[in-house]
Formats: C-alpha cells, sequence, structure tokens
C-alpha cells in the first residue's frame, strides 16, 4: 500500500495523520505497516499522508473529518450509543469488582504468575472504567478502537486466540453481572449488554486483521528469500 512519492499532493507526516484520526502516532504506524491505512514514501523512507485519499478513507468506515478543523480528532469506526448515566454509574462504581471477576474467569483455574494476574487485572480495569465513560458520554468509539487494536497486536504476534477473546468475553461476563446486580434494567441494561456485545465483536475482528497481517508479511518474506 505504501508507494514511492512522485508528485505535488496535500501530503502530511504522521503526527499530523495521527491528530486527524485521533489515535496514537504508534498505532497509526502500525497500522501504516501493516497496510491497513493508505500512505506513500518519500525518498528518504518516511510515511506520508495524503489528506483527501485519508479522508475518503476514513469517510469510508463512517468517520467524517470537520471542514474548519482538520486537526479535530474523529473516529476510524461509528461508535455513538445512547449516554446512559446510570448504567454509567453502576459499571464504574463496580470497575474493581468486575475486573475480579473477569481475572478469575480468565484464570479459571490455571497456573498464572503473581505478575501476569497483576497485569491481566489492570488491563481489565481500565477497560471496564473506560467503557464507563463511554456510557457516561455516548461515545464508544475509543473502546472499540482500543479493543480491536490490542487484538490486532496479539493477531500479529500469533497470540493464541484464546487469550484476547478470552479476555473479551470475561469481561463482558463480569460487566453485565454487575449490571444486573446494581438493578439495572431497560434500556440501561439493554445498551450496557449492547456495547460489550460490540466491544467482543470487534475484538474478533481486530484479531483476524491482525492474524492476517503476519501472513501477508510471512508470505512476502518467503517471496523475498
Amino acid at each position: 500500500m505504501a508507494h514511492p512519492v512522485a508528485r505535488d499532493t496535500d501530503l502530511i507526516p504522521i503526527s499530523a495523520a495521527a491528530r486527524l484520526l485521533g489515535v496514537s502516532v504508534s498505532s497509526l504506524r502500525a497500522w501504516a505497516a501493516a497496510g491497513r491505512v493508505p500512505h506513500e514514501r518519500t525518498p528518504g523512507g518516511h510515511r506520508r499522508f495524503d489528506r483527501a485519499v485519508l479522508r475518503e478513507w476514513m469517510e469510508a468506515r463512517g468517520a467524517r473529518v470537520p471542514e474548519h478543523d482538520p486537526s479535530h480528532p474523529v473516529h476510524l469506526v461509528p461508535g455513538r450509543i445512547t449516554p446512559r448515566p446510570r448504567a454509567a454509574a453502576a459499571i464504574g462504581q463496580a470497575a474493581p469488582r468486575i475486573a475480579d471477576e473477569a481475572t478469575a474467569l480468565v484464570a479459571d483455574g490455571r497456573p498464572r504468575s503473581r505478575r501476569m494476574s497483576t497485569a491481566l487485572r489492570a488491563r481489565l480495569l481500565e477497560q471496564a472504567e473506560t467503557l464507563a465513560r463511554a456510557l457516561a458520554t455516548g461515545d464508544l468509539a475509543p473502546c472499540i478502537r482500543e479493543a480491536e487494536w490490542r487484538a490486532f497486536r496479539d493477531g500479529a504476534a500469533d497470540v493464541p486466540a484464546t487469550r484476547p477473546m478470552g479476555e473479551a468475553r470475561a469481561l463482558a461476563r463480569a460487566a453485565e453481572r454487575a449490571a444486573a446486580a446494581a438493578g439495572l434494567e431497560g434500556d440501561d441494561l439493554a445498551t450496557c449488554c449492547e456495547a460489550l456485545d460490540r466491544l467482543t465483536a470487534h475484538a474478533a475482528a481486530g484479531l483476524a486483521a491482525g492474524r492476517r497481517s503476519r501472513r501477508s508479511i510471512r508470505s512476502g518474506q518467503r517471496h523475498a528469500a
């Protein structure tokens, strides 16, 4: 997907492109290296992004760049949900308990070092807190983006699918239990469950994309040998 720059276009550096997309530079660099984002190469090997091409790529994924402020962060995927303050409060208050239960579900009797368990719990706690913020604001995109990118890295690293998907399902199960224990019902409970289902689905999509990226890189290496 990367091609040498051979014409004058509205090219921007990776830092500006990352601001345009609302992602970190490291994430965009990894996506570009995996062939997920259209970009070009300068004679010196630097990545440059055509603003018009990037805009089309984003809009194809449900994003929209504000015309008045091209540096304004946008989302790569549609992520709007109805704000649910009550659900947000319930998940936010229960976040430590959700992380504990999800960690136990992932372990499922398998031996795990204390360091690994601590890291896993911290990761799940952060996800639960991020979910609570998304339920409060009605903006699920940051959660989706992180879930997909985290699973993409695991797929590209050839991590067994049981790890990223097991974590996603454990978090969903623990959060649903916490929501029920908090007495959520009706639209509050439905929106919470919908958000968790979407996060799990995007984790699966990210994992698949990472696997494809790994196969593509291996294929290129074999052909180059």
